[in-house]
């Protein structure tokens, strides 16, 4: 089974050195993300994706990945034979909060257009939602700020805007109707999202949900063995 890689936010495709993927998988370069330039709203890039993942039978997606791959379920829910996603959610219910998703983000989007790269991934890499990493090796917490270094400031801004969680759908209700078995996967220590976890669980027919002990929410760095497993063997059902 070949899979479809779908990187993080500020993420690139080298995000998956670590992880052991069945032999054909392919990550692409998500739009806004080094050279690939933003194309579209967020069902754009979710059917960009689609025409790059002919002959994958699998999806790979963590955080802005899960969110897009979780599009590509809802679009084509018969296409893919098995999914992982990885601290991803199904979209926002309310415009309350959308409003307040787009604030937050705008505020990014300034920073990153008057103060540039650098100062945004310092703000970002110190938000609490990364506490976990502190017990990593420093060289891999080095490789990380290295591939997000590689990005430009605009091209993360526009990603912000245009496939930011704000602007995609509501994927509840289409989740409902997807057949593919999916892997869930979320950090014990990734409060937020062990909840949407559970959630997005409850929602679609043959989820799994496996909560890390002891992790956050970037399960590709924190726990790569754990990635790789549900991508040779799935979870034990």
């Amino acid at each position: 089974m070949r899979f479809l890689l779908l990187h993080g936010f500020t993420g690139t495709p080298e995000s998956f050195t670590a992880l052991h993927a069945p032999e054909g998988s392919h990550a692409p370069v998500l739009g806004g993300h080094l050279d690939q330039p933003v194309i579209g709203g967020f069902w754009d890039e979710v059917e960009r994706l689609a025409a790059q993942s002919i002959g994958c039978d699998g999806l790979f997606g963590y955080s802005l990945g899960g969110r897009l791959a979780l599009g590509m379920l809802a679009r084509y829910p018969h296409r893919f034979a098995r999914a992982v996603i990885v601290s991803a959610q199904a979209g926002l219910a309310t415009e309350a909060e959308r409003s307040a998703r787009r604030q937050s983000d705008a505020e990014l989007v300034t920073l990153l257009r008057l103060r540039g790269l650098p100062a945004f991934v310092e703000r970002w890499q110190a938000l609490p939602l990364w506490a976990s990493q502190a017990a990593l090796p420093e060289e891999v917490l080095q490789a990380q700020r290295e591939q997000r270094l590689r990005h430009s400031a605009e091209g993360l801004a526009q990603s912000l805007l245009r496939h930011g969680l704000a602007e995609m759908p509501d994927l509840r209700s289409q989740l409902a109707s997807v057949e593919s078995r999916v892997d869930l996967l979320v950090g014990e220590r990734d409060e937020k999202f062990v909840t949407l976890g559970r959630e997005l669980a409850s929602v679609m027919l043959r989820a799994h949900l496996t909560i890390a002990e002891g992790s956050g929410h970037n399960l590709v760095l924190e726990r790569p063995e754990l990635c790789s497993e549900r991508l040779l063997k799935g979870s034990p059902l």
